[in-house]
């Protein structure tokens, strides 16, 4: 499928394809682990030492825009619009596995971009004149983690930290009779920021073929609560009898990743 095309498909229809690529790269994994048990010169995923891979799966980005005064959903304060939707991911890992003692440790690094981006026009319910949206450019995670090997399966969690380029954006659309819509640019805000979060996950690899490997992974990250203003002039009230002054937007952003991962050591 071109990856234009799959980009212009519909959230859901493109959640069952890379659904039904995952299944169909999980039952060869099973196949090529039958196949690989029957041979004495099996390599086992849990040999110590560098690797490196990529790998490619399905992004769920789940946001939540908090109104603490009630300036969008006007006499709401504290009201919350959620907003999620899923989109293609890829990206490349490197990582070195050693033994402390009777435990097998994992020190991991990746890089992951994708297609993740989600919006709603909740905020203002009544008037839907209001947008706001959330991207995420690109994440990076450093993470540690323990695995057991379970046959020719190695089992592990990992956790660690996270770090993201994120921009979080409202946009306000004044409309009248009288006049065409258009931006407000007093009464919305697009930040571009670096964000700092924790990561936790888990999975299992089998051996591919060769010295290959492969791993299936779900990872969820979270970067907690930004700040975000509004209303920069300070013209309006934030809210029924609130005071005249910038409004504040708070935003949590969080992701959740599920992939397939090709490994190879390094140096091997």
């Amino acid at each position: 499928m071109n990856l234009k095309i799959f980009f212009l498909l519909e959230p859901k229809i493109r959640d069952a394809v890379c659904g039904v690529v995952l299944g169909a790269l999980a039952l060869l994994i099973v196949t090529a682990n039958g196949s690989a048990a029957a041979a004495e010169d099996r390599l086992s995923t849990h040999e110590p030492g560098a690797y490196a891979g990529f790998f490619a799966g399905s992004g769920r980005v789940d946001n939540r825009l908090i109104d603490p005064a009630g300036f969008a959903n006007w006499g709401n304060p504290g009201s919350v619009s959620r907003h999620e939707d899923s989109g293609f991911v890829g990206g490349l890992l490197i990582g070195k596995k050693f033994d402390l003692g009777n435990m097998s440790v994992r020190v991991e690094l990746d890089g992951i971009i994708g297609d993740l981006e989600s919006e709603t026009n909740q905020l203002d319910p009544e008037g839907l004149d209001e947008t706001a949206v959330a991207e995420f450019q690109w994440i990076t995670t450093a993470r540690v983690g323990i695995e057991k090997s379970i046959g020719s399966a190695t089992v592990f969690v990992t956790g660690g930290l996270a770090l993201a380029r994120i921009e979080n954006s409202v946009t306000d659309i004044d409309f009248g009779a009288d006049r065409p819509p258009a931006v407000d640019p007093d009464d919305s805000f697009r930040d571009r920021s670096t964000e700092t979060g924790w990561v936790i996950g888990f999975g299992a690899e089998v051996p591919l073929t060769g010295a290959w490997t492969m791993r299936f992974e779900g990872l969820h990250l979270d970067f907690g609560r930004s700040g975000h203003r509004a209303n920069h002039s300070g013209n309006n009230s934030c809210g029924p009898g609130g005071p005249r002054e910038p409004c504040p937007y708070r935003v949590e952003n969080e992701l959740d990743v599920f992939r397939l991962a090709i490994t190879h050591p390094l140096g091997g």
